[in-house]
This record gives C-alpha cells, structure tokens and sequence, in this order.
C-alpha cells in the first residue's frame, strides 16, 4: 500500500529560512508545486505555514530565500509601527522592551502582493493547482491559528471534508454529509497563523469569511494554541482520516531548536553557555510568557506523535524524521575535565548572537547567521535535535545528523530524494 507522507513545518518567524534550504538540500531548487506534490498532507504554523503558501504559489526554494534576504520584501512583511500607531500603553511599556513593534494589517497587504495566485483561490481548491504535477496524490493543507475569541486552535484545511472537522461530527451526528466550503485563502490562513501576539503584532488578524463582511474572527498565531510545531495536528488529522498508523511517513522540519544544559552540570568556557534560573518579576514573567510560545524542550509535538504512531519507542525511526538544527554548546576536554564549549565553525560573539536572537531577525547580520547556522547543519557541522536527549544533550530518540535523516529518507517509497542519493555528508 502506497504510503500516506506527512510535511509538517514549525513556526519561528525569519528562522524559517532554515527550513527553505532543508527543503533546498533535499529536492534541489526546483518549483515548490513538485515538492509539495510528494506528500498527501502539508502542516504549517507561522513562518512554516509561509513556506507553505509559498511553495503552493510555485516559488522555488531559492525564490522562498530571497523573501528573506531582500531587505524590502522581510521590512513589508515585517513593517514597523509608526509613532502615532502606538497606544498610550504601548508607550508606557516599550523602555522595557514590551509590546507590539509591527503592523498586522500591513503584513496581510505584503502577502497578498507576494502571493497573487493562492491569494485569488480558496483554500479548497489549492489541491487542485497541486495535482497538475502529480495525479498519485492529493495534496491538502492544515494551517493552524489561535481563535482570539473562543481561546483554542484553530485548523484552516483545504480538505473540507475531513472527518477532523467539527462540522463533519455534527453532520456525523444528524445523519447528514457535511458540504459547507469556507472562502478562506491560504493567505488569509497564514495571516492568522502568523500573527503573533504581544512583542511582535499590534493586533489580531482578523478575516472576513464573505466578501464585504468587515466584522471577521479574530487571531493570533498558531503557537499560542500550542502548535508551533503542528506535526502532531497533522498526525491527528491523518489518524481521523483513517490513515493507519503503520502506513505514515513523517517529514517534520523546524526552525532552529536552542538548549542550554542547565549551570552546574559541568563547567562552561563562558558563562552564557549553560542555563540559569531566572527571578521572578513582573517584568520578566511577562516576557517569559511572550516567549514561551517558541520553546518546547524536549519537543513534546514530535515525542507525543512519534508515540502515538511507534508506541514501542524505536530508538530510530527510518520513516519518522525530524530536521532541525541544535543550537547548543558541545562537550570538550580543556586541561583534563570536560567543560562546555562552543561548537566548531562559530565564534563566541556568533554564538552568543544565535542565543539573543529574536524570532523577527530582519537584519541583514541575522540573516546571514541564520543562513551559516543552517550550511554548519546541512554538512553535519552542528547535531540535529533530537526527539528526546538526556541532560548532557545526548541523543536518546532520533536522528543526531541530517545525513543519517537524510539516509533513511533516500529509501522512502518512490525514491524521494533519489537526486541526492549517495550525496550524504558524515562527521
């Protein structure tokens, strides 16, 4: 039987730029239709859930980097409030670097413009522009925003009949086959998925589900529900759908996964290199919160999905993959007694850079980091995370390299990335 393959791609702002050269390194730079016509289902939160609508409008990996490295299309996308957009509160609270700095509204505009072709069709139809390059699968879409107003997820799908749906359970109840359509487009979906709250956006997203109705839901960004990473949504909206378990092939790619071990485990060269406890504050406590919605070590999305679907805990499961690069010092012998160090390839002034960097990078400097992080992960240079490690940031469950990901995906059903067969980097 002809397996069911998963794309789930995590939210995390300009870090998304990693998850553009994964998918660079893996099919090549070829027109984001192919890629997404190799899986069945394609989850996306945030600055995944971009990459997503840009590859359903065909950009190419490379077309999806220069999102990024143009200075005017990352300033459209994130585009500074100006002075008299500030509320009174907002100017109260910015000398302690709380509050919204962009425009929610302008940032739908800038998708719109980047997007053209998704941003005319609704999200239904989308598995049909897919399906031009492949007539073996249907690609559909789950996007996922938090509902402002009835304060829980929310899934945007472009299969309106799925068995996931709340309609499709009341129909289920009634006797009846739900048919209802929403005219929601991807765009609209990654405005709501994008939008996150408080440091970052200065207002929900708030869509209209008719043409002419000004008076839409609101929302926030996906993460606030939980699902900055969304692979588990999507394995549960694979497992309502009846795909069995046994028939699934995940592909979860992230946007950089950052972990101190904690102060006093083993000595550190320098003293930002390991993690200590902070003091409560108001101040802190609400920008601990604001952050909170990025963090999720170990990852508790990929551990739950990989339990559900593996409920014995292979150590390493060749059709469950997670790429994400580890941003995390390494163990190194100074003098005779183990210390915490920085990895090889970075200086401390990068690393530490990696360590304060907020998910809007939008400097030029940034960008280039973020591009380094992501070459360094590509040819082994930094580990990959783990779906679970141990205190010394040893791999317990997973991939510890993207070349040993990559070795097991070569031998995915259909020769998925047969181009780069043989091509594996190794430490």
């Amino acid at each position: 039987m002809r397996k069911y393959r998963i794309l789930s791609l995590d939210g995390g702002g300009s870090w998304s730029i990693i998850q553009i050269k994964a998918l660079k390194r893996l099919f090549g730079d070829i027109p984001g239709r192919e890629i997404l016509c190799k899986f069945d289902l394609v989850a996306g939160n945030s600055g995944g859930s971009i990459v997503a609508a840009g590859l359903a409008e065909n950009m190419r990996p490379s077309e999806l980097e220069n999102l990024f490295f143009d200075p005017s299309i990352r300033n459209s996308i994130y585009s500074r409030l100006r002075f008299r957009e500030f509320s009174f509160l907002n100017r109260l609270t910015k000398p302690f670097h709380i509050g919204p700095r962009y425009s929610s509204k302008r940032k739908l505009e800038a998708f719109q413009e980047l997007l053209p072709q998704v941003s005319a069709a609704p999200m239904h139809e989308l598995p049909e522009l897919i399906a031009a390059c492949n007539d073996e699968r249907t690609t559909h879409f789950l996007i996922v925003a938090f509902d402002y107003n009835r304060n829980r997820a929310k899934f945007f799908r472009s299969n309106y009949r799925s068995k996931a749906r709340t309609s499709y359970l009341i129909g289920k109840m009634k006797e009846r086959q739900p048919i209802d359509k929403s005219s929601i487009t991807i765009t609209q979906a990654i405005h709501a998925s994008s939008n996150a709250p408080l440091n970052y956006f200065d207002a929900p997203a708030q869509l209209s589900y008719e043409q002419g109705d000004e008076a839409g839901p609101m929302y926030w960004d996906g993460a606030i529900g939980g699902y900055n990473n969304p692979v588990l949504a999507a394995v549960t909206e694979a497992l309502c759908n009846g795909i069995r378990p046994e028939n699934m092939e995940v592909l979860s790619i992230g946007t950089g996964f950052i972990f101190l071990p904690l102060e006093g485990s083993l000595p550190a060269k320098h003293s930002w290199l390991t993690q200590r406890p902070s003091k409560p504050s108001f101040i802190e406590d609400v920008l601990k919160i604001s952050t909170s919605i990025l963090g999720d070590p170990p990852d508790a999305a990929t551990f739950v999905s990989y339990t559900f679907l593996y409920p014995d805990l292979p150590l390493q499961e060749p059709h469950f993959i997670r790429l994400n690069p580890a941003v995390q010092p390494v163990m190194d012998d100074i003098n005779g007694e183990m210390h915490w160090t920085i990895p090889e390839g970075f200086t401390p002034e990068e690393f530490k850079q990696f360590l304060e960097m907020d998910l809007d990078a939008t400097s030029d400097e940034e960008i280039r980091l973020l591009s380094k992080l992501a070459d360094q992960w590509l040819q082994d240079a930094i580990p990959n995370q783990p779906i679970r490690n141990d205190k010394y940031l040893n791999c317990v469950l997973g991939h510890t390299a993207f070349s040993l990901a990559l070795k097991d995906m070569s031998d995915w059903e259909g020769n998925f990335v047969d181009a780069f067969r043989g091509q594996m980097f190794r430490r």
